[in-house]
């Protein structure tokens, strides 16, 4: 017998037309977009924050705090295969997971210590991520080819003006009271729990549809597929480049040995409110792109902007210039959210969406394990402008390979048009 969750919403189709199952999918996905926007800046900012300067946490610990999201894509393959085996509809199944966020997220509230703020944060982020092949599904399923780019880029500037507001008044409580901290993340668990109750109202089928049973054959479309195979190799060099920065950032403007020594409201304006805003400013813009221009053309355009981006921040000691590479990094992740989530869309049939996308999140969860791993161990050694070149390295080389693919993804029919 198959197992079967208790469905908590009416989730599937209801006969509606496909106009109406978009604009549906569009009404919760802008709910659940504005929460994730206060996760990710719950996990990408505050709870380094939080480690390093109340729980004094070293480099053996602090390094798995980013983590999570790459275990969660690394398990997102077998993630499928098992929700596959589900009668239960795919956005109930996808609530689920996001009531293990609000679990993880009170498990970091309550932590008396490090230890168990860190297991918080890596399940919070598990759960998130490895969800994500479900979610692309139903924007295939859901959204028609034409409206994808707009109606994501919608929900991203969404998600990028909670995490402005959430990053200024958190950063701003942490300087008034630190100790004050379980309040920052109480807002971040009434956001997974709304987050929660919005995914569960997605129009979808039954998870049995996903036909994704072996995790290995979702990896295996790698290899038959040629193209497909190429770009993931790029993907993996500019992911590696792009991720052993991130966590690094937050060191190199917080960290006294490093000299800038920054306040918590200084580095949440830094590396929140400039980067959400200056993303929030320009997803609408990359969202169109998407919808109307070569996709290797736009990933190339991101390349170039994720360079400068480091290039401006970790090579000085200005404030206002880091904002400026902050503001470039915003600009990017403006568009690369929408890259990365839908562009399986254009190169994959329809039925195969789910896993495309699993076997991209699986070495994407690869290069977000590790890529947190080499940033410290360049930076232990060294100092972060040398983890920096290296990003840049690795990021020029990708770029170089996405390029001759421009032609074959032109010829390459627009199968779910």
């Amino acid at each position: 017998m198959e197992p079967q969750l208790k469905d908590c919403a009416p989730a599937t189709t209801g006969g509606l037309s496909p106009s109406g199952r978009s604009d549906l999918t569009y009404r919760w996905d802008r709910i659940r977009g504005t929460s994730q926007g206060l996760l990710e800046t719950c996990w990408n900012v505050f709870a380094l924050l939080i480690a390093i300067r109340v729980f004094a946490a070293d480099e053996s610990l602090k390094q798995f705090i980013p983590v999570g999201k790459g275990i969660g894509l690394l398990l997102s393959p077998l993630a499928l295969a098992v929700a596959s085996r589900f009668h239960s509809s795919v956005a109930t199944i996808l609530a689920v997971l996001w009531a293990g966020i609000s679990v993880g997220t009170a498990m970091m509230i309550v932590a008396p210590g490090i230890g168990l703020f860190v297991v918080g944060v890596i399940l919070a982020q598990l759960c998130a991520t490895g969800g994500v092949p479900l979610l692309t599904h139903l924007y295939s399923r859901n959204y028609r080819s034409h409206e994808r780019g707009a109606r994501l880029s919608t929900t991203f500037l969404l998600g990028s003006l909670a995490g402005v507001v959430y990053g200024y008044l958190g950063g701003e409580l942490l300087d008034w009271e630190e100790a004050a901290w379980p309040l920052v993340f109480g807002v971040a668990l009434v956001a997974a729990v709304i987050g929660a109750f919005a995914v569960a109202r997605f129009p979808s089928e039954p998870a049995t549809e996903l036909s994704a049973r072996n995790p290995f054959r979702s990896l295996a479309l790698a290899w038959e597929d040629r193209l497909f195979g190429v770009i993931l190799f790029a993907w993996m060099l500019m992911g590696l480049g792009n991720l052993m920065q991130i966590p690094l950032r937050v060191e190199y403007l917080a960290n006294p040995r490093f000299g800038i020594n920054a306040s918590n409201a200084e580095a949440s304006a830094i590396l929140v409110s400039t980067v959400l805003g200056f993303r929030l400013l320009s997803t609408k813009v990359w969202g169109w792109l998407f919808d109307r221009v070569n996709v290797m053309t736009v990933r190339v355009g991101l390349n170039l902007v994720f360079m400068a981006s480091i290039a401006s921040f970790f090579f000085t000691e200005s404030l206002w210039l880091m904002a400026a590479g902050s503001a470039l990094m915003g600009i990017a992740f403006g568009g690369g959210g929408i890259m990365w989530n839908l562009y399986v869309t254009k190169i994959a049939p329809p039925a195969k969406v789910a896993g495309y996308m699993s076997a991209h999140g699986f070495l994407t969860g690869v290069r977000m394990t590790a890529a947190p791993f080499l940033g410290y161990a360049v930076m232990e050694i060294s100092h972060p402008s040398a983890a920096a070149y290296l990003s840049m390295v690795l990021i020029a080389i990708s770029t170089l390979t996405f390029l001759p693919l421009r032609p074959l993804i032109a010829r390459r029919a627009h199968l779910d048009s």
